[in-house]
């Protein structure tokens, strides 16, 4: 008991060293349509707005509140209570992009403005309103829509059969009236319209399909049957966009300028490490004592590092296990000696949402430094009971950490109803939108949502492991760890003909974002390279069309000549 008093006192004083600030977060609202909306990714939906891809071009210095929608205009966005939604939320010091147009063109009495007159004096007030919030407000026109009618045409269709050569503007004077109230009241315009245009053409009739939701038949599950639809962007559209988009805003709003991640298509850093299409983290709640007999010998089989969430009171304490036997501290410590995450999910799984603030953090407090005693890391991540918290919660909980699960995917029996065929299907859709999946799995054999056959589990990990090319399988802590840093890393890139010069630049701190990135660069006729960091040369590997490599996000400059 001594000895543990001493583990405890340790873990107190290891607690109270990390300190760091919390800074102000600034919110982008944007309110506009479906080009801009956020868009499903269930059953491999390739369809994005590019308001839903911007904040991959943002740090998370910003967080992007998107009420964009499918099938509004600037006067259904209002009627429907969009717009007095947004204004409830806004606050002095945040931004709002306004985009609206396409829908304001149809002819429905509930959609439909008119330039110069009703569509200008929405836009006004989206201006007046949000100014009288101390906010800002930022104007744009409507995308382009992709339409390149045969010579001869007479009406737009949305499609043809055959294409023709030249792109046909559909959107008319509304692309005027942001732009006029935009000089009107000195607000910051962007032409939106004029740099997909831009885009569109460059691209050429063939190549510009691309960035639009042109979908073969028979290939994807979201739409088998396949569609031609040159008004909505894809996954790679959405990006594309997003990124001139926010390129475009840094020149008119300088002060969004810091926050703005800029993309080099040449050398540039991957979404996940080793730069797979998409990551999973197996993430295992409360501390089951199957989690060690059962699950961990499996993982280990294949290779996986999981994430195992424990709360104290339920080890020490055999009357709070409910009946359901748990891990031993010394097969805990087993587990995390070989490379598993034994993370926090507070000290007596309470709904924390009905604590007082005092009690939340003595929650939090108490079971990190039970599991710094025994296991000997702190945590650096959190996983809340229940699914349940709030942003003060939020706020107390994330101190100090890499991140805390406030995503999941239930993988079981009772509850979940995990398939073999349901667990492919949500991997494959993971690879599609190139998304960190987070599994949350609860019983194995017995116990809350236990599936009907462990082997489901064991198949789907072999299933993964088959995909080890295309995923990456790592704990909760390491790819929240690199998602971060990836987001909000800036690289200072100086290019001459045989030598590449960057700068990483993150202001995180390396005590706890320590977490190595993979650095890729187009081959563009390059065949071999040579990497160095500092004084350290790194390993390069040659992956067809480009080379990569993983580097120190803190680290000194990194060299790169071929």
């Amino acid at each position: 008991m001594r000895n543990l008093k001493l583990k405890l006192l340790f873990a107190l004083l290891f607690f109270s060293a990390f300190t760091t600030g919390k800074k102000d977060v600034i919110t982008i609202f944007m309110i506009g349509d479906s080009t801009m909306a956020n868009k499903s990714l269930k059953n491999g939906n390739l369809e994005r707005g590019w308001g839903q891809m911007l904040p991959g071009f943002l740090t998370d210095d910003v967080r992007v509140d998107n009420h964009a929608m499918n099938g509004r205009s600037s006067l259904s966005f209002i009627n429907e209570g969009r717009w007095d939604t947004v204004l409830s939320k806004l606050k002095s010091g945040d931004y709002v992009f306004i985009q609206f147009g396409h829908n304001d063109e149809k002819s429905a009495e509930k959609l439909h403005t008119v330039p110069g007159s009703t569509f200008d004096e929405n836009l006004r007030r989206f201006v007046r309103e949000t100014r009288a919030k101390g906010a800002y407000p930022v104007l744009f026109n409507s995308i382009v829509r992709r339409n390149f009618p045969p010579e001869g045409a007479t009406e737009n269709k949305g499609s043809y059969e055959m294409e023709g050569n030249t792109l046909v503007d559909t959107h008319g004077e509304y692309l005027e009236s942001p732009r006029r109230v935009a000089k009107e009241m000195n607000v910051p315009f962007v032409d939106m319209n004029k740099l997909t245009h831009d885009l569109v053409v460059g691209m050429g009739v063939e190549k510009s399909r691309s960035l639009f939701m042109w979908v073969p038949a028979g290939k994807y599950d979201f739409c088998p049957k396949g569609k031609i639809d040159n008004t909505h962007l894809n996954i790679y559209g959405g990006k594309v966009v997003a990124e001139i988009a926010m390129e475009a805003v840094a020149k008119v709003v300088p002060e969004l300028a810091p926050y703005v991640r800029h993309h080099d298509s040449e050398v540039y850093v991957a979404d996940y490490k080793d730069d797979k299409q998409c990551a999973v983290s197996y993430t295992l709640d409360d501390g089951l004592e199957e989690h060690y007999t059962l699950v961990f010998p499996e993982m280990e089989k294949v290779g996986f590092k999981g994430t195992f969430w424990i709360w104290g009171k339920g080890i020490e304490n055999e009357a709070a296990q409910q009946g359901k036997t748990r891990m031993t501290w010394a097969q805990m410590k087993e587990m995390s000696d070989k490379g598993h995450e034994i993370s926090s999910h507070s000290w007596s799984h309470a709904n924390l949402k009905s604590l007082t603030l005092e009690e939340v953090e003595t929650e939090v407090e108490k079971n990190d430094s039970i599991i710094l005693a025994w296991i000997g890391k702190r945590p650096l991540t959190f996983c809340y009971p229940f699914n349940a918290y709030n942003e003060d919660i939020l706020q107390i909980s994330s101190k100090d950490r890499v991140g805390t699960r406030t995503k999941q995917y239930g993988i079981g029996g009772d509850k979940s109803k995990s398939t073999i065929e349901s667990l492919d299907k949500w991997v494959k859709e993971l690879a599609i939108a190139g998304e960190w999946g987070v599994a949350m799995i609860h019983g194995i054999a017995t116990g809350y949502d236990a599936f009907t056959s462990p082997e489901i589990l064991w198949e789907h990990f072999k299933r993964v492991k088959a995909l080890e090319d295309n995923i990456w399988v790592g704990t909760y802590c390491e790819v929240a760890a690199y998602v971060k840093e990836r987001k909000n890393i800036q690289l200072d890139i100086t290019k001459k003909k045989s030598s590449f010069k960057i700068t990483p630049r993150l202001a995180l701190d390396d005590k706890l974002f320590c977490e190595p990135l993979t650095m890729v660069v187009s081959k563009n006729g390059k065949s071999e390279i040579k990497v160095s960091q500092g004084k350290q040369e790194l390993a390069v590997k040659d992956a067809g069309d480009k080379f990569i490599f993983s580097f120190d996000p803190h680290g000194e400059v990194i060299k790169i000549s071929f």
